[in-house]
């Protein structure tokens, strides 16, 4: 294994590539996490195809929210090459509850230490940053011969990709102590280096940035942070164009073709069930009625859209809506929101407060059945408020609503689309945030 372990500096992100917001939120502690465990995206066998005896390959993703698409992204990454016989599962390892996030780089920076004890103290475990894209089938590496060593790395310093023995590392990594104040990852790194427990991972599986060989590499890592093809925090870093960018857009381009989600209506989030029974009260709509009606009138009027799906949270006083010179068709309210599929074909489709509530992994696909019942506009308006969320969960802000619009009118395009966010933000910030994009920013190019 390289005797060098750091992180090379041509991958460091800079004082000068920081946005000044970035030095203003540096220290602020992150959120306490609120899920017991990290939520998983299987692939099964393939229709048709025999299933394999092989064990499923496990897959533990450091993500976070704001980095929904990267994630998306993977997770197509993963399913373009796998073994279509073979069983996959992808443990998204995001806003964890039980930990100390103070200090870490990511929101996931030392969740990777914790894997032995998500995965039962047992069997097989590749570790993968958010910021990658699989070329080759994790399969591959899964399976190779660890000849005896505890993880596999690159180096002991660059543990981004691993692969790891969980019957090994589990008592030399705790999951007690990842989550402990002021733990850092040279306490974990040294466990294994001190045993010599650290076994080399081939560079094709970890190629860093100018590492990239198209011919050669079967895991491309999109390292330094300013050049990152996605640009997930641009409040916070100064973007210039990764020069192999395209390999990540090319991808994405193929999972919108695709219409891919991680999560489907098929198969949504294990929160999906309690997020129904929780949104099935029938509360009425929380946003305001008076700018929700300004903006579905520009809307409709820009569009010329006649009808439209009232998708929305039970209006006030429990009244049905109406729009002036539109057909207006209403959700049955005595249902809660995506209990079954939307049917129909509008105009426009126009959802007010009916997504506040839904787990974060099942809004795209949502948004998805709401996009595909509109043939010209689709108009959102959320309630940022915790007590939408799942219980313990901080209000997803504005930027991440903003983000999914966004994709799902990538997926669904030839819509236009208008978003407004009311209420208070992980951050505290209370004021109401809107947003358009969609058909007719592409007739403006």
């Amino acid at each position: 294994m390289s005797n060098n372990p750091g992180r090379h500096s041509r991958y460091e992100t800079k004082w000068y590539h920081r946005q000044p917001s970035f030095w203003f939120r540096k220290d602020r502690p992150r959120p306490e996490g609120h899920r017991l465990a990290p939520e998983v995206v299987r692939f099964d066998a393939e229709p048709g195809v025999t299933p394999s005896e092989k064990p499923p390959v496990r897959i533990f993703l450091g993500t976070e929210p704001l980095q929904a698409r990267a994630e998306r992204i993977f997770l197509w990454s993963v399913k373009q090459h796998r073994d279509p016989a073979r069983v996959y599962e992808i443990y998204l390892m995001k806003d964890l509850k039980g930990y100390d996030r103070h200090g870490w780089k990511t929101g996931f920076t030392n969740f990777r230490y914790a894997i032995p004890g998500l995965a039962g103290n047992h069997g097989r475990a590749i570790y993968n940053d958010v910021d990658q894209i699989y070329l080759a089938d994790p399969a591959e590496m899964f399976d190779m011969d660890m000849k005896g060593a505890g993880a596999l790395a690159i180096n002991p310093g660059e543990d981004s990709v691993m692969l790891i023995d969980c019957d090994v590392m589990a008592k030399h990594w705790p999951i007690a102590e990842v989550g402990l104040p002021g733990m850092k990852k040279k306490r974990f790194r040294n466990a294994a280096t001190e045993l010599k427990l650290w076994g080399e991972l081939p560079g094709v599986w970890n190629a860093r940035d100018d590492e990239f060989n198209a011919a050669q590499s079967k895991c491309f890592h999109f390292t330094t942070l300013q050049t990152q093809p996605w640009r997930p925090f641009p409040d916070q870093i100064r973007y210039s164009d990764h020069p192999d960018g395209e390999v990540w857009f090319a991808l994405e381009r193929s999972a919108d073709r695709a219409r891919f989600t991680g999560f489907t209506r098929e198969k949504p989030s294990p929160s999906f069930a309690a997020a129904l029974a929780r949104l099935g009260n029938g509360s009425p709509a929380a946003t305001d009625a008076a700018a929700d009606a300004a903006e579905i009138a520009k809307l409709a009027s820009a569009t010329g859209a006649k009808t439209v799906l009232d998708y929305s949270a039970p209006a006030p006083g429990g009244a049905a809506r109406a729009w002036s010179g539109l057909a207006v068709t209403a959700r049955d309210v005595s249902k809660p929101p995506f209990a079954e599929p939307v049917a129909g074909s509008f105009d426009g489709v126009v959802a007010i407060d009916s997504l506040s509530g839904v787990p974060e992994e099942d809004v795209a696909w949502a948004l998805d059945e709401l996009f595909a019942a509109a043939g010209r506009f689709v108009y959102v308006s959320v309630v940022s408020d915790a007590s939408r969320m799942m219980e313990g969960a901080a209000p997803l802000p504005a930027e991440w609503w903003k983000m999914q619009l966004e994709l799902a009118a990538n997926r669904t395009p030839g819509r236009r689309w208008k978003l407004l966010v009311a209420g208070e933000s992980a951050s505290g910030d209370e004021k109401a945030h809107a947003f358009g994009g969609g058909a007719e920013q592409a007739r403006a190019a």
